[in-house]
Parts: C-alpha cells; structure tokens; sequence
C-alpha cells in the first residue's frame, strides 16, 4: 500500500508554486519594510523640519550683528560729513529716535519708542535687517571719543553692540615726527629743504634733501610703543620694541616675516640688529600714508578751563589743586576763566593772587584746559627779571640776579649780574605765552601754550600710571626740558693810556650749570618730585614727565643739551609728537639718554582736547557686544 500522495504532473512541476504556509510569511516582511520605511520618513521629517528652523534662527542672528555694525558705519559716515555732529540730535535720522535724557528739540523723553532704518532701503521686509543707535558725546571733548550703542534687528533676532569712536591723533603713538632732522630754529640752517623757510617748503630724508643737521636715534634709547614719522629713521644702536610705521617708500620692500628685510625702513648708514637682546625691531615695521599734525595752538583760545597770560607758572599739588604764578594775568579786563557748557566755570584764582609772591592755589580744571596766550600790548616784551616769573621760595624763576636796576649802566667796577642764557631768547621774554610746569597731578587736564612749555621739575601722576589722571603738553613752538646754564656780566671799562671811558657791562662770560661750582646757590635744575607710584624718584636719576607731548610748529627738547654733564635718563610714560627733531643728548655723554614708554591708556582716550591729525577721519577705536536693552525691542 503506498502511504505517498498522488504524483500531480512530471519532476518539476511544483517548482513554481507558493505553499499556503510560505505566502504569510512574506506578507510580514512587507508590513514590516513598509513600517520601517515609514517611521524613517517621520524622523527626516521631525530632524528637518526645527534643522531648517535652526538654520533660519542662525541666519537671523549673524544677520542682526551685522545690520548693528551697518548702524555704526552709518553714524561714522555723519560724523565725517560733519565734525560736530554729535554735539547735537539730528531729528531728522530715524535711527537715532528713542528713549534719550538728552536735551533735544525732538519732543524725544525717556518713553520714546526705539525707531529703525532699514540696511537696504530697498528691502523694508520683516525679514531684512534694520539699526536703532543711541550716542554718548559726553566724553567727546574730555578723552577725545563717542559712544555709540548700535542694535540690529532681523526677523525679529536683536543684537546689540557698543563701540567707541574718534579721531585718530599722535596719541595713538608713542612717539611721531613729521621731520627727523634738526628743528631748524635749534640748527640756525639756511637751507629750504631743512626747514629754513617753514614746513611746507622743507624735503624729507626719502625725496633726496641734504646738508642739514640730522639727528639720530643711539645706543641707550629704547621705545616701548609704536613710532610714526613721514620721514626716515637714523638710528645708531637704538632700539624699537614695537616696530616703526613711515611713510618712507622704502618701508614698502619690507617682509614682515622675514626680519632680515626689516632694515629696509631705515636710513643708510643706520645699524642694524635682526635678532637677539640688542634686535633692532621687536616687531615688523611698515609703510604708512602720512599723517600731519595742526599748525598753531589758538584753538585753545576758546576752549574751556583757566586762560593765563604771560609768563606763567603752574606746580601741581597732589590733593587736585595747583599753585599758579602769573603777574601778566593781572591786568585789568582780561577773561581767565572760560565755563564749560557741562562742566561749570572753573576757578582759575584773582589777578591780585596770581601776581602775589605766594601765587593762587585752585582746584585743577579737570576735563579743561590750562592754556598760556600772550600777554596783552600793553605789557612790554623783555628778559625777565630774577625771581619774576615766581615760585616757591628758594625755587623761584627766572634764576640768577638780572634785575630792573642792572638794565641801567653800571656807575663803577665790581658790579655783576647773572642769568639763565635761555631767558635771554626774544621768545621767553616776559610777555610772551610760556608756561614752566612741575608737579603731581590729580586730574584731567591739557595745559597748551602760545609759545612754549619748559618742564621744571618731574610731572606725575597722583594715581600712577594706571588710574584716572591724565596729562597733554602742547604747545605751538617747543616744549622743554629746563637745564639752565648761567652768565655772569661785570661791568668794565674801556681805557686808552689819556683816559678811561664810562663804565659799561661787558659780554656775557662764565658760563655754568645751575647748582654747580659759582652758580652752586641757584640749586639743581629740574627739580625732583617722587612719583606716587614707586614711592621714589623714578628714574632714580633723571627726569620723569607723565604726559602726552605735541609741538606744533617745532621740537621736543633739552634746553644747552649739548652742555654740562651727562643728566641721566629722560623717561616719558605718555607720547610724543613733534614737527621737527628735537635734541635731548649728544655723542659725548652730555643731556639725556631717552627711555619712551607707551601709556596703553591713550589707545582708549586722550587728555581733554588734545589736538588729533590735521587729515585724520572719524573711525572704530574698540568695540564690543552687550544685552540689548530691552526697550530697544520693539516687534
């Protein structure tokens, strides 16, 4: 009996078939692919869906950044247009509108609501990007820069940035020239191309001019901070920790990554170190365009603060006060104290307490100026006498015995009389607008002069070197460092073997350093002061002057630098800016060595009113992001 079913067709007829069984079991792998399939769809989907959601958000806020920096160029772009405009509201710039404590003639309060100018005018679209700023010019005058908080908005994203903004000035600089030769009123040159007929008649180093009296920097000077000159550097052993930018051409064949082209921005017949302790440059140097400092310091005739005539004498105190002497400021009609539009009339002390023996201590005008004017017609033009220009006592100046009664004829032998040689120069003489400054300084303050200022003594900074004060020299022919040397004139006759003649003085002889050998009671000449900051004198011998310098038509120097032994070290902690070379030392160990320190500070600010580049723009000095304020948020 056979137990097999029936044979339904030949050996491969059933290859083809599907069992029952076998056909359930495919069904659930379609299902199950499909359910896979299915799901992976839902997951693109959820991931693409905030992804682009994210990317839009990402979009918006890089787009709202820059639509803020756009409100910055913008408000750069009016300032360039116009100098004074942040000194008032433009009622006119959508961009500006919005909650202000400002005076304004906006009808604008502290509840305006924050209104936008597009990036693009020609996309005003929710999603474009649009500006709202608000300025601070209170500090346009004190330190020299405008704050503006500029907010961009996109779609709705905000962000917000705060920037300073100014003009761009020799404080950026340790240390610019415009010419690196010889101020020609110091060499006697009368060549044209050195100066002899002015500025603008004068040649620099790179354009071929020659025979003038160059000057050069030595072994011993160091600069700690950047140096800018429209010329070309002479140096001999001197060394450049931060580089030097010029406008020499020569500047523009140097590689910055390869120190041994770096030469090439200076002069022939300079050394040359491009590596090790003595390395000439700690930086690259570089070309730059040439930059120009003002011609004269009669701006300083309107500007707020204390008005001095005459020559006058200003030793700060360390409590915020100063101790003035100015005999010349005495005369009747003239205005000494110039208000502030913010800050109030300074008190600048009486004509009967400037020319008083004890002089007038005042508040220091802070965020003002001090400024020196001629003295008027009236007043004649002569040397000054001994003691005249005033001073503490046993510190009063002019030094030496020149008096009203030696300008008469002698009327018999043995008569004498000294003096400082440099106050027989036409443009020290009482009557003309110098200032002799000295002392520790609590404040913010500019002290500009008509004709020069002479540092008499150390000039510091009450809170060191990293607090508030700030100081600016600028004066519109030098400023000094004070090294006296002294004359002595007898009166002598001239005699033939019949006769004598009437007793006459003779000429100036005997010359010698203040504090030394017969000039030993007029005492040492600049006097010392310890700086707050150290508790000492600092450098311990030389001189220290904390200050921004600026000489608009001449030098920065050292009065008979080529005379009398070595002083020791010439420490300026600020900048220096100077039309011509000014000398400070000679070869032969005479004057100073010079030691240039940046104050990091001015990157930021400047002493109040400090003059900046006669061709310079409003631009970016530093910036920042902050949380935008809520009330900006208006959609």
């Amino acid at each position: 009996m056979s137990v097999n079913g029936p044979d339904t067709g030949g050996a491969g007829a059933g290859r083809g078939t599907i069992r029952e069984s076998d056909a359930g079991v495919a069904m659930i792998f379609v299902v199950s692919g499909m359910l896979v399939l299915a799901l992976m769809l839902t997951a693109v989907l959820a991931y693409a869906i905030p992804s682009q959601d994210f990317s839009r958000r990402t979009q918006d806020h890089s787009g709202a950044i820059t639509a803020a920096q756009a409100g910055v160029d913008d408000y750069l772009s009016r300032l360039n247009r116009d100098d004074a405009y942040a000194r008032t509201v433009d009622c006119s710039n959508r961009a500006l509108k919005g909650r202000t404590t400002t005076a304004n003639t906006c009808g604008w309060t502290t509840a305006t609501a924050a209104d936008w100018l597009p990036v693009d005018v020609r996309d005003t679209t929710n999603a474009a990007g649009y500006f709202h700023y608000s300025v601070d010019g209170s500090k346009q005058d004190a330190e020299g820069t405008v704050r503006v908080t500029s907010t961009g908005r996109v779609n709705g994203v905000y962000r917000t940035i705060e920037v300073a903004v100014g003009k761009g000035g020799s404080t950026d600089y340790l240390y610019y020239t415009d010419f690196e030769s010889m101020d020609p009123a110091l060499s006697g040159t009368t060549r044209t191309e050195c100066g002899a007929n002015g500025s603008s008649s004068a040649k620099y180093h790179w354009q071929g001019r020659s025979g003038c009296t160059e000057i050069q920097f030595a072994a011993g000077d160091v600069l700690d901070g950047r140096l800018f000159t429209n010329d070309s550097v002479l140096s001999v052993g001197g060394r450049f920790s931060s580089g030097i930018e010029s406008a020499d051409p020569g500047c523009q064949g140097v590689v910055a990554g390869t120190p041994s082209t770096w030469n090439r921005c200076l002069r022939s017949g300079s050394t040359f170190a491009a590596s090790g302790s003595t390395a000439t440059f700690g930086q690259a140097p570089s070309y730059a365009n040439p930059v120009y400092l003002p011609d004269n310091s009669a701006m300083f005739r309107e500007l707020p603060g204390c008005h001095y005539h005459g020559a006058t004498r200003v030793i700060f105190n360390s409590n915020a006060t100063m101790t003035v002497w100015s005999k010349d400021s005495a005369v009747a009609g003239l205005v000494l104290a110039v208000a502030s539009p913010t800050g109030g009339t300074p008190n600048c002390g009486t004509g009967t307490a400037l020319a008083s023996s004890g002089g007038a201590t005042v508040p220091v005008a802070s965020d003002m100026v001090i400024y020196v004017d001629g003295a008027p017609a009236s007043v004649p033009r002569r040397q000054c006498y001994a003691d005249s220009i005033g001073g503490p006592s046993n510190e009063q100046l002019p030094l030496g015995t020149f008096a009203a009664s030696t300008r008469t004829t002698p009327t018999a032998g043995n008569q004498s009389y000294t003096y400082d040689i440099q106050m027989a120069r036409p443009e020290k003489y009482c009557g003309e607008g110098n200032v002799y400054v000295q002392g520790v300084v609590k404040g913010r303050v500019t002290i500009a002069a008509a004709q020069s200022v002479v540092v008499a003594g150390d000039l510091v900074l009450a809170g060191g070197p990293n607090g508030n004060d700030m100081v600016g020299l600028v004066a519109t022919n030098t400023v000094e460092v004070m090294h006296p040397r002294l004359v002595t004139v007898n009166s002598q006759q001239q005699c033939s073997w019949w006769s004598c003649s009437s007793w006459q003085w003779g000429d100036p002889r005997d010359e010698g350093e203040a504090g030394a050998g017969r000039y030993d009671a007029e005492g040492t000449w600049p006097t010392r002061v310890a700086d707050p900051a150290t508790g000492a004198n600092n450098p311990s011998t030389g001189l220290q002057i904390a200050a921004s310098i600026q000489t608009l038509q001449h030098s920065f120097l050292v009065q008979s630098w080529a005379d009398g032994p070595g002083k020791g070290v010439l420490r300026v902690n600020g900048s220096i800016a100077q039309r011509w070379r000014g000398p400070a030392s000679t070869t032969n160990g005479s004057g100073y060595d010079k030691d240039y320190l940046y104050d990091a500070r001015l990157k930021d600010a400047a002493p109040p009113f400090f003059p900046r580049w006669a061709n310079s723009q409003w631009a970016l000095k530093y910036s920042g992001e902050i949380k935008t304020p809520s009330y900006v948020k208006t959609t």
